[in-house]
Order: C-alpha cells, then sequence, then structure tokens
C-alpha cells in the first residue's frame, strides 16, 4: 500500500508544489518527539489512537516539551499556509469563471448571416475556454481533499505516537477535530494556538460554498453549448464533422469536476474547527452560512437576558424558602418538593419550547416571561394565604417559563462563524451570573423593613417574589418591543446547498437537456433545491436536504473506504452519548442536592439566616467562574474523558464524605465547596466530550444534543430535589440525631450514584473517544 506522503507527491499539482501541506516535515517532527524520549515511532497505520499510553511515546522533560512545541508552530504555520493559498487561487479562479461566463454568452449569441460553420467554430471555442476554466477548479477541489487528509493523517500519526498529544481548545484559541473515514465513533481533538477567528477561513475552505458556486456555473455552461451544438447540428443544411462528437475530453473532465466535488466533500467533512466557547455553551450545531446570519444584536441580548433572569430566579427563591416552608407550616424538608416542581414543568417546557421555536422564537420568549411572572406574582400570593398549593403551582409556572432551549437555539442557528465563538460566551456567562445573583438578592432585601402592598405583606421572603416580578414584567415589555422574529427558520443543509443553486441559477438562466455524450451535464452538482419555501414544504424540503447532506458528508458508494451505515454509526457512538447523558444527569442531581440541601442543614445546626444562606451559595456560584476558566486551560493538556473521570471521582468522594457531615462544620463546607468544584467540572468536560461522542444525526433538528444535554440536566436537578425531600419524609428534620440521618441517607444514595457511573466509565472508558 503506497504511504500518504508518497501519494500527496504524486497527486499534486507541481506548479502548486510548495503550497501543500508540509506533511513529510511534521513527520519528522514527530519524531524528534520520540528521539527526545530515546523511543522508534510505529510505522503501522491503526484505526484508533491508544487508549493509554501504551506504544505511544511518552514525552517528557525539556526536550521533549520543546519537540511537541515545534510540531505546534509547524502545523499551525502550515494550516494558515494552506488557507492563505486556498483563498488566493480562489479569488483567481473566481475571475477565471467570470470571463469564461462572460466568453461563452458572447461566443453563443447568434449573429446575423453567419455561417453554420463559423457558428460550430465559435462552439469550439466556447468549449475551449470552459474546459480551462473547468480543469482549474478540479485541481482547486483535489487540492481541499488532499490537504483535509494530510490534516487528518498527520493529527492522527501524532495522536498514535505522542502520549498526551490530544489536547482540548483553550479559550480564545481554535482546536482541530478529526475523524476516521470508516469509525463513526473514532475522534482526534487537536490544541492549536491559531486564534479563534482563523475557524472562519477554514470552515469557508472546508465547505468550499464558493467553489461549488463555481463548479455549479461551469457544469450549467457547458449545458448550454452542448444544447447549442445539439441544435445547430439538427438545423444545419450540411455535414459539420466537429459538431458530431463532444469536444475531445470534455465529458471526462466534467465527469473529473464531479467526482472532484465529491472527494473533497467527503474528506473535508472529516476535520473540524472547534472553538472552544462553543462547546461550553453546548452547541453541537454547525454554524449556519453567512447569508442566513441574521441575529441582531437586540435578540442576543434578549435571549442573554432570558438566560439570566430564569436562572436567577431559580435560585433566588431557595435562601428564603425554608422560612416559607415554617411560615406556611409545612417541613424544611418540603424544600426539596418545591424546587423539584420548577424542574418538573421545565421537562416538558424545553421539549414543548423546541418544537415551538420551528415557528416563532418571540411566540415562547414571551410565553415564558408570562409565566414567571405569574409564578412569582403566585410566590408572593402563597406566603399570604399560607398554602402549599400556590407554592407549588408558583414553581410550576416558573419551570415553564423555561426557555433556554430556544435561548441556545437562537445563538446556534443565527450567528455567523465569525461571531458565535463571542456569542457562546456571552451565553455561558449569562447562565453562570445569572446562578450566582440569584442568591445573593437576598442580601439587600434582608434590610427591607416590614410594609404592606395592598394587604399582601412585604417583607425579605415576599420581596423576592415582588422584585423578580417586576424583573420579568420589565423584560416582557422590553421583548414585546424590540425582539423581532429571525425570518422562517432553513435548515442548514438547506441553506448551505440553496445558496449553490442560487448562484447556479444565475449562471444558466435556462437549463435544457442535452443530448448524445453529455446528457446530463445541465444537473447541478448537488440536488437543485428552491431558495424560497412556503411552510407546507418546509419539512420535504429539510427532508430532501437531509438525504442529500448525507450523500455529500458520508463516503461515496464507489469509494474504496465506504463509511459505516447510519446504524454502525449509531451503535459505534452511543456508548460515549449514553456516558454523557448519565453524567450531566448525576451532576444536576448531586448539585442540586447539596445546594437545597444547604439551606436546611445550616437552619438546624447554625442557626443561619437567608442572607447568610444566600451570601454562601453566592460567593460558591461566583468562584466557580475562575473554576471554569481553569477547565478550559487545563483542556489544552488533559484529555476530556480523563476529565470526567476525574471530576466524577471527586464529586463521588465529596458525597461520601458529606454523609458524616452533620457533626463537623469544616467537613460540610470543605467537602461541599469540592463537590461544588467537582460538579462544575463535570458538566463543562462531559458537554464538551458529548460534541465528540454524538452521533452526527444529532447535531441539528428539534430533539438535538442541545436538547438532550438540557433534559438529562433538568431532569438530574429534578431527582436531586425528589431525592431530599424523601429523604427529609423519611428521617424529619427536628433535631442533630434526625439530621445527621438525614445527611447519610442523602449524600450515600448520591456517592453511590457517582460510583455506580465510575463504574461504567471505567468499563467503557477505551471505547470513549475524546
Amino acid at each position: 500500500m503506497v504511504g500518504f506522503e508518497a501519494r500527496l507527491a504524486a497527486e499534486s499539482r507541481p506548479q502548486w508544489r510548495e503550497s501543500y501541506l508540509d506533511y513529510a516535515s511534521l513527520k519528522r517532527l514527530i519524531r524528534d518527539c520520540w528521539a527526545a524520549l530515546g523511543a522508534t515511532p510505529q510505522t503501522t497505520e491503526g484505526a484508533s489512537p491508544p487508549t493509554s499510553t501504551g506504544g505511544a511515546a511518552t514525552v517528557v522533560g525539556p526536550g521533549g516539551e520543546a519537540a511537541k512545541a515545534a510540531f505546534q508552530r509547524k502545523l499551525d504555520a502550515e494550516v494558515l499556509k494552506v488557507i492563505a493559498f486556498y483563498r488566493g487561487r480562489l479569488a483567481e479562479l473566481q475571475q477565471v469563471v467570470e470571463r469564461a461566463t462572460g466568453a461563452v454568452h458572447r461566443l453563443l449569441t447568434p449573429h446575423a448571416g453567419a455561417r453554420s460553420m463559423q457558428q460550430a467554430a465559435a462552439l469550439d471555442r466556447a468549449a475551449g475556454v470552459l474546459q480551462g476554466a473547468v480543469q482549474e477548479t478540479t485541481q482547486l477541489l483535489h487540492y481541499i481533499a488532499l490537504n483535509m487528509t494530510a490534516i487528518r493523517k498527520i493529527l492522527k500519526k501524532y495522536a498514535k505516537n505522542v502520549a498526551g498529544a490530544t489536547q482540548e481548545p483553550a479559550p480564545g484559541f481554535l482546536a482541530l477535530q478529526v475523524e476516521h473515514p470508516d469509525d463513526p465513533g473514532w475522534r482526534v481533538m487537536q490544541g492549536t494556538f491559531l486564534p479563534a477567528r482563523v475557524a472562519e477561513d477554514l470552515q469557508d475552505m472546508q465547505q468550499h460554498v464558493a467553489l461549488r458556486d463555481a463548479a455549479s456555473r461551469l457544469q450549467g455552461l457547458t449545458a448550454e453549448v452542448a444544447e447549442a451544438r445539439a441544435s445547430l447540428l439538427e438545423r444545419a443544411s450540411q455535414r459539420i464533422p466537429s459538431l458530431e462528437e463532444p469536444p475531445a475530453g470534455m465529458v471526462e473532465q466534467v465527469e473529473a469536476m464531479r467526482e472532484a466535488e465529491e472527494e473533497a466533500a467527503r474528506h473535508a467533512a472529516l476535520v473540524h474547527a472547534m472553538p472552544w466557547a462553543e462547546r461550553a455553551a453546548g452547541m453541537f450545531e454547525p454554524p449556519p452560512p453567512d447569508a442566513y446570519a441574521v441575529a441582531t444584536f437586540g435578540g442576543l441580548l434578549i435571549n442573554n437576558l432570558s438566560t439570566l433572569l430564569f436562572m436567577c430566579n431559580y435560585t433566588a427563591v431557595l435562601p428564603p424558602t425554608d422560612a416559607l416552608c415554617v411560615h406556611i407550616g409545612v417541613p424544611s424538608s418540603y424544600t426539596g418538593l418545591i424546587m423539584a416542581a420548577s424542574d418538573f414543568a421545565a421537562l416538558f417546557a424545553s421539549v414543548g419550547i423546541s418544537f415551538w421555536t420551528q415557528r416563532s422564537f418571540r411566540e415562547p420568549l414571551l410565553f415564558s416571561a408570562a409565566m414567571c411572572l405569574a409564578g412569582n406574582l403566585l410566590f408572593v400570593l402563597s406566603y399570604e394565604r399560607r398554602s402549599l398549593a400556590l407554592l407549588l403551582l408558583a414553581r410550576l409556572l416558573n419551570g415553564l417559563g423555561s426557555a433556554r432551549v430556544a435561548n441556545r437555539r437562537y445563538t446556534a442557528d443565527y450567528v455567523s462563524r465569525a461571531k458565535r465563538t463571542m456569542a457562546s460566551a456571552a451565553f455561558v456567562g449569562a447562565s453562570n451570573l445569572g446562578m450566582a445573583l440569584g442568591p445573593l438578592l437576598s442580601l439587600p432585601l434582608a434590610y427591607l423593613p416590614e410594609a404592606e402592598l395592598a394587604g399582601i405583606p412585604v417583607n425579605p421572603i415576599t420581596a423576592v417574589g415582588f422584585v423578580m416580578a417586576l424583573l420579568w414584567l420589565a423584560f416582557l415589555a422590553a421583548a414585546a418591543v424590540w425582539f423581532t422574529d429571525p425570518p422562517a427558520r432553513t435548515p442548514i443543509g438547506l441553506a448551505r446547498s440553496s445558496l449553490v443553486t442560487q448562484s447556479g441559477a444565475a449562471a444558466s438562466s435556462s437549463p435544457a437537456t442535452a443530448t448524445g455524450s453529455l446528457a446530463g451535464l445541465h444537473q447541478p452538482l448537488l440536488p437543485a433545491r428552491s431558495s424560497t419555501l412556503d411552510s407546507a414544504g418546509m419539512q420535504a424540503a429539510a427532508e430532501e436536504a437531509g438525504r442529500g447532506l448525507q450523500l455529500q458528508d458520508g463516503a461515496s458508494q464507489a469509494s474504496p473506504h465506504k463509511s459505516l451505515k447510519g446504524a454502525a454509526a449509531w451503535r459505534a457512538t452511543l456508548p460515549g452519548t449514553v456516558l454523557c447523558t448519565l453524567a450531566l444527569f448525576v451532576q444536576k442531581m448531586v448539585q442540586q442536592s447539596y445546594m437545597d440541601s444547604l439551606p436546611v442543614i445550616t437552619e438546624v445546626l447554625y442557626a443561619w439566616r437567608a442572607t447568610q444562606k444566600g451570601l454562601f451559595l453566592g460567593l460558591v456560584s461566583l468562584a466557580m467562574v475562575p473554576v471554569n476558566a481553569a477547565v478550559g486551560a487545563a483542556s489544552a493538556l488533559l484529555s476530556d474523558r480523563s476529565m470526567v473521570l476525574a471530576s466524577l471521582a471527586l464529586s463521588g468522594l465529596c458525597s461520601a464524605a458529606l454523609v458524616w457531615s452533620a457533626a463537623s462544620p469544616v467537613l460540610f463546607f470543605g467537602a461541599g465547596v469540592l463537590l461544588f468544584v467537582g460538579t462544575v467540572v463535570l458538566e463543562g468536560t462531559a458537554t464538551s466530550l458529548m460534541s465528540k461522542c454524538i452521533w452526527r444525526g444529532f447535531a441539528q433538528g428539534v430533539l438535538n444534543a442541545g436538547l438532550l444535554s438540557t433534559e438529562a440536566g433538568t431532569l438530574g436537578r429534578f431527582a436531586g430535589n425528589a431525592l431530599l425531600a424523601l429523604a427529609g419524609r423519611l428521617t424529619g428534620l427536628e433535631d442533630g440525631s434526625q439530621l445527621a440521618a438525614f445527611c447519610a441517607i442523602l449524600y450515600a444514595t448520591l456517592a453511590a450514584s457517582c460510583a455506580a457511573l465510575l463504574v461504567h466509565m471505567v468499563c467503557i472508558y477505551g471505547r470513549v473517544k475524546g
């Protein structure tokens, strides 16, 4: 079997030889990594990187780190070189196609008095002009395929031969993720020091929409020439031998261009640019083409405010809930039941709103704000009426106001590649800020004097509901006035292909069916689709677009390396998907159980007031911001799966330590803070790992990976709250002995859940890539 280095040398265009990825130099730098250890690199090609140090070199010491840094710098430089050359050649090719279009149309324009032989000569000249442009387009498509393959193979070789080579995207930088053509579950992530903005240029080359546009236009022009030749041959009064056969090599050249387009699409689909912030936000969908990136600053601001207010509302009621339970006349253990009501409603609201966003974003945003407004007013009323039923109804309405799935989808579906990283970071920041501000709200409200408003008491407990109701009312008015629905959603695949179709149609306004050997040349490289769809035809068009993308992204049926079919791809990615979903579930269950138990435990043991509870929860939440930054920095050195394993172990150990937390304040607060750190790390790394493990069919659509992660987290919060309520009901919370039993049941269950998932992960660790 010929090695790729020899294949690259043989298939590269001689005039462009210096502009291809320097695969040979990068291989030598991999050998340098081995030389730093005194080992010998592997030479055989494998289907997957090692899951442990195995046969790979463990590069240690300053010499090894220097060799790895040299490889990284060279890789970065080569990627930039390839992108720059592609952009330059594409600009030149577009000019060539424009000139060819004008020349062909002039040659095809009938001239009065022109003889048949003269017209035939003009058609021959038009065919010659097109042949040159077709050859240039084919060469540039080959350039994409070869360089994408080179990037994939060199990263595969690096990951296989240098232990610890696989890296996560670091904040502010770009990472490259590559897949294996025959193994859908195989992925390698390599961090770079390329700025995140390079992702747009690399994705332009990967998707090569402009180049496909040029190829489609050339194919349409070729069909016009073929039709004109056939028409002239029918009308001619004398025999014209040059028209009886197509121009030499034209059929083969057009077919070669078609095959080059398929090859480029196939290989480019295996290389992905991965900005860090998108994965932190749980956005797995590909960004839309620029023509469909219609998100506005106001729209992003409204959606981020919705996320911030919901998270703030969710946590703001936690500090005073214990006192509210006492006022109503129910045990403090009902805190879990009260909080769980919101999560129960959010489970259904997330699915419903996800479907609703297919038609509108404005309507679900207004609906969620109205539900939260009503929920907070009922929260206040429940205090005045001393009604548990009203309080549970209030929390159910707050859960129905969960529009986070809509907020995330607005950013994912309507923000361009160039701005998506910044928008994703803003989404994550809004969520974290809201989670921290909620508990801190109790601090200023604690100093409010007792008063009445329309016969309803105003105090530190009811003030939480009043303040949140006012904030939601202001948000509702702002969203109603300033938020405008984006245009009717166009599926991402349909959007991309319609760009090609529009340009191709412009170049060939009157498609005709060619005859003879050129029959079929009028067909576009991708199936033609209307660029404007009514709502009735949207679903059918989306399904057609999905089928087209499957043909484009997957391996060609004629390819010597056939990709696995959908069922096999699903089976290959299923273990990692299930693991990440369970990890997000357990993470939220553990985190929410600790947060909800803290007001109860501190009330009984330390007589903490709502202000103290809110201050502690708020400060812990704010402290997680640098923890998230540290996770981003550590991800450049450690794999996702290793950090998931470590954070899951930390969460389990801290849960086990908290079993005896009623006996020691140091144990309760120390292990609790470490538990919070473990769950925050687990959430970020599990979300990132899911982006690598998830089946490509779950990358977009209504029931996508983003919704899956949202539902897993919401269900985890519900389970944590329900567990707290059950433990409180079984033990009671009247004195220290009952509290000790409560802690034992609650945290032993959480520790057992972490341990079970930890055992499961160890068993499938080698099957999870990332």
